[in-house]
């Protein structure tokens, strides 16, 4: 057996010491490594949470950039398709009184013409804006919305599943998000279950516009889209939606236009504008002309 070779103090100390140094480079190393997975994890984990919290606080729906376009033909077939039936047709009830609550008022004597109902007495408050509502949201008070030109689809829990009413909500949200939405006037798109007393017609949706009814057996985007384009706000009947203009570029026909009905006369006792401010004095009359009605919001 060989005798071990002497290596000097020396050098002996020297290969220690260099022995530690990379020993402690290694470490740094593994420890960066670790760090650096580690910020890599919370980046992710960080902008995950972010993009959640601006979407829920930037609305969620994306921007419209071009205008949705519908046809006439197109929305026909559909509304056939969806089995929709129009119930009322810019024939709003003669009453339109205002209560301080909903208490004051019998839904089931005053809304006389068809449930949910699409004109009448109503609270002086409207309903928040609710563009995807649960629970079913108050009558009385989301009656005024439809006076300053807002729209309503409602529809019945028990014939629309989940997915669908997921859908609705979604609709109305997007709409609202590219103008349609004015909280402080009441004014947007507003989607709610009604299951009390349930719609008249049996069918399972009911799209609502000032003096409009509309029932359709399944939902569909299309119909409510023109349903929106015909009878929102400055589009409708409704006596105060000159606080409700129709915005622009959002929805269109392709094939035909939508008058502006801000310098009309709304329908008064279900008839013609004509015919019903003849039926009014003066004093009334001023009421009918809403480009001033219902700037404080009532």
């Amino acid at each position: 057996m060989a005798e071990r070779e002497k290596i000097p103090n020396k050098q002996r100390r020297a290969l220690a010491r260099e022995e530690r140094r990379r020993a402690e480079a290694e470490a740094v190393q593994r420890k960066q490594t670790r760090n650096w997975r580690t910020g890599l994890v919370s980046f992710v984990v960080v902008g995950v949470i972010a993009a959640v919290v601006f979407q829920a606080f930037a609305g969620g729906p994306a921007s419209i950039e071009d205008a949705i376009l519908l046809s006439s033909t197109e929305v026909e077939a559909a509304r056939e398709a969806a089995g929709c039936e129009v119930l009322a047709e810019r024939a709003p009830l003669p009453d339109r009184s205002h209560f301080e609550n909903s208490t004051q008022v019998d839904p089931e004597t005053v809304y006389t013409d068809t449930r949910p109902t699409h004109s009448g007495p109503h609270t002086v408050g409207v309903h928040p804006i609710t563009p995807a509502a649960t629970r079913q949201i108050d009558e009385v008070s989301s009656t005024h919305n439809l006076e300053h030109g807002t729209v309503i689809a409602w529809w019945d829990p028990e014939r629309t599943d989940s997915a669908t009413a997921g859908q609705i909500g979604t609709w109305a949200s997007t709409l609202n998000a590219n103008g349609f939405r004015r909280d402080a006037s009441g004014v947007g798109i507003i989607t709610s279950p009604y299951e009390d007393p349930g719609i008249d017609s049996g069918k399972a949706i009911a799209l609502r516009a000032w003096g409009t009814a509309m029932d359709c057996d399944t939902w569909d985007e299309t119909v409510a889209n023109a349903f929106v384009l015909d009878h929102f706000g400055t589009h409708g009947i409704g006596p105060e939606r000159t606080i409700a203009p129709f915005p622009e570029g959002v929805l269109a026909y392709e094939d035909r236009d939508v008058a502006d009905t801000s310098e009309e006369n709304a329908p008064i006792d279900g008839l013609t504008p004509e015919e019903g401010m003849e039926e009014l004095s003066p004093e009334e009359r001023e009421g009918v002309v809403t480009d001033d009605d219902g700037a404080d919001g009532s």
